[in-house]
């Protein structure tokens, strides 16, 4: 795949018009109160499919491909849904609300305040029990898990080697922002919207599957490294990230003892990427961190992630994070 245009320019089809689903109880859920929805098990591609009452903005008719975004209005407390047949991010939009989720054999005990962010694999169900009876409103992202293979691919991930992780109430700037973003794009229905909005999918992609895959586990495959050694490995890098010089390659593989060669072709077997690609992944979230934490100067902050100037930084925060640091900076 030669650029990112390509995985973007390919016809998807991989949100079509979703079979229905019907409430148990063949009722309609009533506005507050406390009120349980349950639904068939059969798997279901989101939520407006059991729950169009709550729909307030969808992209459905806007022709994205690789995404479908769905800004809820939750009225009822109580809500199940079953498996899902795609990856789903839910960004609480307000307010802050106090809820027990259980996301497939996982269960969560969060206050969820407005920027809190829940992620559900596809493939797992989603239990839901709000501790009060007020309306609440949350944006809902939907990924194709196809799609996520031809993005992990486009980056050189093993696919077969993704898992992704059910999260619920972290905080994650990154994810936030392409969310707010979306979320605009919903109400723009023009050609540059969509191209936008699909953009932002691969973007999101891409978020998902070097954050909330397995690949954060420190695990031995056959080929890979040892536990020990990978460990020393990743902490070598992250505490010497400002130092450009000091975490090269072949600086690490003297750490863990290992030739230069034999270091690269585990350490990527071990985490699904390059020692290079993690260093840069690792240095742009330091920065991000920095942005949304610190008034520091950007030029600053590309000398304490280790970029050797603004410029080299600037142009892959652009490449990594499809925006720039100021405007990153301003969202928060």
């Amino acid at each position: 795949m030669s650029s990112a245009t390509s995985v973007l320019a390919q016809p998807s089809g991989y949100f079509v018009q979703p079979a229905t689903a019907r409430p148990l109880n063949n009722s309609t859920p009533k506005v507050g109160g406390r009120h349980n929805l349950r639904i068939a098990a059969a798997a279901v591609s989101d939520l407006s499919v059991i729950y169009p009452e709550a729909v307030v903005a969808s992209s459905q008719e806007l022709g994205w491909q690789n995404l479908r975004a769905l800004e809820m209005r939750h009225t009822i407390s109580e809500w199940t849904m079953p498996p899902l047949e795609n990856h789903c991010i839910i960004i609480q939009l307000g307010p802050s609300v106090d809820a027990t989720v259980e996301i497939g054999d996982q269960s969560f005990e969060e206050s969820l305040e407005p920027g809190a962010i829940t992620i559900v694999p596809a493939g797992t169900s989603i239990d839901w029990r709000q501790g009060d009876d007020n309306p609440s409103e949350a944006l809902h992202l939907y990924l194709d898990p196809q799609f996520l293979r031809t993005t992990a691919e486009y980056i050189d991930v093993e696919y077969s080697q993704i898992s992704i992780s059910p999260q619920c109430g972290i905080r994650d700037e990154h994810i936030h922002h392409i969310g707010m973003s979306l979320r605009h794009e919903l109400k723009d229905a023009n050609v540059v919207g969509r191209l936008y909005a699909d953009s932002l999918a691969k973007v999101l992609a891409m978020q998902l599957v070097r954050r909330y895959s397995y690949f954060k586990d420190l695990r031995t495959s056959r080929g890979g490294m040892a536990p020990r050694k990978l460990r020393r490995a990743v902490e070598f890098i992250n505490n010497n990230l400002d130092e450009e010089e000091a975490v090269g390659l072949a600086a690490v593989a003297d750490e863990v003892q290992m030739s230069y060669s034999h270091f690269a072709r585990a350490f990527k077997q071990s985490m699904g990427v390059s020692p290079n690609v993690y260093m840069t992944e690792q240095r742009i979230e330091r920065a991000k961190k920095l942005l949304s934490e610190t008034d520091l100067r950007i030029a600053d902050i590309a000398l304490r992630a280790g970029f050797a100037s603004q410029s080299h930084f600037t142009t892959t925060f652009r490449k990594l994070v499809w925006t720039t640091p100021k405007a990153f900076r301003d969202t928060r």
